[in-house]
This record gives structure tokens, sequence and C-alpha cells, in this order.
């Protein structure tokens, strides 16, 4: 019996070591390296022209957002009078008609105030379109609509559209295709940026955040100057009013 428990003490002993030795690279979940949230997705603000007030299948750019939201985009929908959406910072701006119009004259507010411009497409802009004052605007407009200066200036009948009424216009196959081959060129174009960003920072397993869309411009954003004020649009349209839009770093009303 003396014998039995001498050698289990032994065993004892010899296992000492084993239990001290314990997994010590086992990571400490208190110290471990957070997982970065993920960013939100980029954001598409869609404006109707005059008349449309509500989100539909049929007539104006309200039915373009399931279709972005499967290209990976966030989405807004407004009327050209922006009642709801004033203040935006969208990437991606598309308006018809009186909404493609407002699209233009916002889209240049936001670049004056200092914002990342956004990609702004057009159909049928109306009723008197300003130039494109961004980069890169594509307008896409049937027989008797203007011409947009400054943008990419498409014809809805050559492209396939033709017989289509000005209303049902952003809804035609074809017009709907050249709007998300752009849209899907800009998100590729960004997602390439990411991933040429992470290859520089030698952080292959990480995204950096994308350019901000958020509501306040980046510390680095130059600031407007003192006198700058919007200017009225030139419409002439039996019982519409100027939008009252609300530019972050900009007073006065939209133009």
């Amino acid at each position: 019996m003396k014998t039995k428990l001498i050698a289990i003490a032994l065993l004892l002993a010899g296992m000492a070591p084993a239990v001290a030795q314990a997994p010590s690279g086992t990571p400490n979940s208190a110290t471990a390296e957070e997982p970065a949230p993920a960013p939100e997705p980029p954001l598409v603000l869609l404006l109707d022209g005059l008349g449309v007030y509500i989100e539909n299948d049929y007539i104006g750019v309200s039915a373009l957002a399931r279709p972005l939201q499967e290209q990976g985009f966030r989405t807004r929908t407004d009327s050209h009078l922006m009642t709801k959406t004033q203040g935006l910072v969208p990437d991606i701006i598309i308006g018809h008609s009186m909404g493609g119009e407002t699209a233009l004259r916002y889209s240049r507010s936001l670049a004056r105030a200092g914002y990342p411009a956004p990609l702004v497409i057009t159909v049928d802009a109306a009723p008197a379109p300003p130039a494109c004052a961004v980069p890169r605007c594509i307008n896409i407009a049937g027989p008797g609509f203007a011409q947009v200066r400054g943008a990419t200036n498409i014809s809805a009948w050559a492209s396939g559209a033709r017989f289509t009424s000005h209303a049902q216009l952003p809804t035609h196959p074809a017009v709907r295709q050249l709007i998300l081959k752009e849209t899907g060129a800009w998100m590729a174009s960004r997602r390439a940026a990411l991933v040429a960003a992470n290859a520089a920072a030698g952080k292959p397993g990480k995204k950096p955040a994308p350019p901000s869309t958020a509501q306040a411009p980046a510390a680095s954003a130059p600031a407007p100057a003192p006198s700058q004020s919007w200017s009225l649009p030139g419409w002439s349209v039996p019982n519409w009013q100027v939008p009252g839009w609300t530019v972050p770093g900009v007073t006065g009303r939209g133009g």
C-alpha cells in the first residue's frame, strides 16, 4: 500500500510542470484586435420630376432603387423639390426631368461647399438644365430635350428607347441598362481603389474606410467663401416654387 502511495505522489509531481505550462500562446480576448466595422455602402440619390411624389415601378427613377441596391448601393428617393433629402451628401445623383435639373444644380452646390463631387446621371433633364459642374455627368435625352453642356449626352432613341414617353423613359429597359452600366462601372472603380489602397498600406486583410458620405465635410475640405450664395433657377413653370435646399457649409437658396 505504501508503495502505491509513493507511486501516485511521483506521478502527480511529474504532472505539475505540465499544469504550470498550460497554453500561454492563447490570445487574450481583452487585448485581441477588434475587427474594423464594415464601411457603409455608397449612396445614390434618386430625384423624380414634377408630379412624381411617391416611389413606384412605372415612371420616374425611383424604380431604379432595387437594382442599385443589388449592385451594392444604398438609395434614397425624393422629388425634384428635395423636401426629404436636403443636406444629404450622395456619391451619385440620378435625376429625371426637373429632378435632372435639380441633380445638376445640387451637385454644383456640393462641389462648391468642398464635398467630393458626385457622379450625375440625368434623364430628359428639364426645363433648362445648367452645365455640368462636376467631373462626370451623363445625360440621356429623347427628342426635344436639351443637351447638357459639359456632360456626355446620349440619345435615348439611338440607344433603343424609341417612341417612349417622357414619363416612362427612365423605366425603359435600354435606358435602365445605360444607367446601371454607369453605376456598375463606378462601383467597380471604387472597389479597385480600395484594393490598391490595401496593397499600398501593406494590409491585405483589412479594408480602409471608403470616401465618407457622412453629413459633415472632411476636416481638409475647403470652406466656402463667405460671399458665396446660391443663384435662383430661371424656371418659369406654373405653380412651381424654388426648392429650399440646405447644403452643409453653404447658406442661401439652391442654384
